[in-house]
């Protein structure tokens, strides 16, 4: 095979939602076209499944590096998040000194440049527009009243792809009008709001939520409040399916009212993904990692370490879905939120992001750009 073209054949996840036996034609990183059928001939042949490429909306950092603190590190990153199934990201940036913003910025924007691996797709800024009663293990020092010019001056869409903020804070709609304007997602959350507040959100244009059910205002049967508003809205949400930041019960209640079309699976994995248990960093907190659980001092739950394929097999698990479900929420609806044409499926004019999973739903090949980009090591 030449350089630039590469045919896989086995079953494959298609555009219909439906995995079945097909061909793949990739050529200058792009699928020119998708056959009915096994081709004996194919350069790469599988008896796994071939999935879109996991896109992962939320992800503090992994392998020993945090975003916060070292931007940069987002190009070594991006080398071994194909390992994971992911074939592009959004680094995330969580509540900071405001001082660092414009630091941590020109780094990623640097590492964009020259990554090799997984593809970051721009920057995701969980905060500083946070509401402290719902700061999780951010830092409630370092959160700040909106303020529309403020927000203008760093908002630059080249960069800038998601900014999550509490929707009741003053002055919020205004920017979630302006942020939209400016083609940036923006996503409801680390929030007191009430279902009221919350609904104006959405009106206002937000299209997305993180983390659904973690750091915001619970449902109660007469003030929904924003998990009430999610889950009854038709924006998607991300949602952590690790085990430990939602019960299993509460993942299946989410498909139930969401749908495959309503939820992103995020991994929400910090510099402990990849690494193994013992104190590492979120920021500028200490965080303690166990074998399940990542956590500050005091208990509060700080980011995971759980990889985008585990996240996939838990969904199915917890929820029922079957694995065509599963993995469009971890690929085809994340590129939905963020307006990406070409990406999340396998289609003619798809960028050639797949992975494939084997028999036990694990990672045993991930292509970027069609290039190989992992191959597991027969054991």
């Amino acid at each position: 095979m030449r350089n630039s073209e590469l045919t896989l054949t086995g079953l494959a996840l298609l555009p219909d939602g439906v995995i079945s036996e097909a061909t793949i034609h990739i050529s200058n990183g792009t699928i020119t076209q998708v056959s009915r059928g096994a081709d004996p001939q194919a350069d790469i042949q599988t008896t796994g499944t071939i999935l879109p490429g996991f896109i992962d909306l939320q992800l503090n950092g992994a392998f020993g590096y945090d975003f916060t603190l070292n931007g940069a590190s987002v190009a070594a990153v991006s080398e071994r998040l194909p390992s994971t199934g992911v074939t592009s990201f959004i680094p995330t940036i969580i509540t900071s000194p405001f001082k660092d913003y414009p630091v941590r910025l020109s780094e990623i924007a640097g590492a964009m440049q020259i990554a090799k691996g997984a593809q970051p797709l721009g920057v995701h800024l969980e905060g500083p527009y946070l509401n402290p009663a719902k700061r999780g293990a951010h830092d409630a020092a370092y959160m700040r009243p909106i303020d529309l010019d403020e927000i203008l001056g760093w908002a630059d869409p080249a960069l800038v792809r998601i900014v999550t903020l509490a929707p009741e804070l003053p002055g919020a709609l205004e920017a979630i009008r302006a942020l939209r304007n400016n083609g940036i997602t923006v996503s409801l959350g680390h929030s007191n709001a009430t279902l009221e507040q919350a609904n104006a959100g959405f009106e206002a244009g937000a299209n997305w939520a993180t983390h659904l059910y973690n750091a915001m205002s619970p449902p109660h049967h007469r003030e929904p409040g924003l998990t009430g508003a999610i889950l009854t809205s038709s924006v998607p949400c991300g949602l952590i399916p690790d085990g430990v930041h939602v019960h299993p019960s509460m993942v299946k209640l989410a498909f139930h009212a969401k749908g495959v079309n309503g939820i992103t699976l995020v991994t929400d994995a910090m510099e402990a993904l990849g690494m193994p248990s013992g104190i590492y960093r979120l920021g500028d907190r200490e965080v303690h990692v166990s074998e399940d659980r990542v956590q500050l001092a005091d208990g509060t739950l700080a980011g995971s370490k759980i990889e985008m394929d585990a996240a996939v097999r838990n969904m199915m698990a917890f929820s029922g879905c079957t694995l065509a479900q599963a993995a469009s929420m971890a690929s085809l609806i994340p590129a939905q939120v963020l307006g990406l044409d070409r990406k999340g499926a396998i289609g003619p004019g798809y960028d050639a992001d797949l992975v494939i999973l084997d028999q036990t739903l694990h990672v045993s090949l991930t292509i970027v750009a069609g290039k190989l980009s992992f191959e597991r090591s027969p054991v």
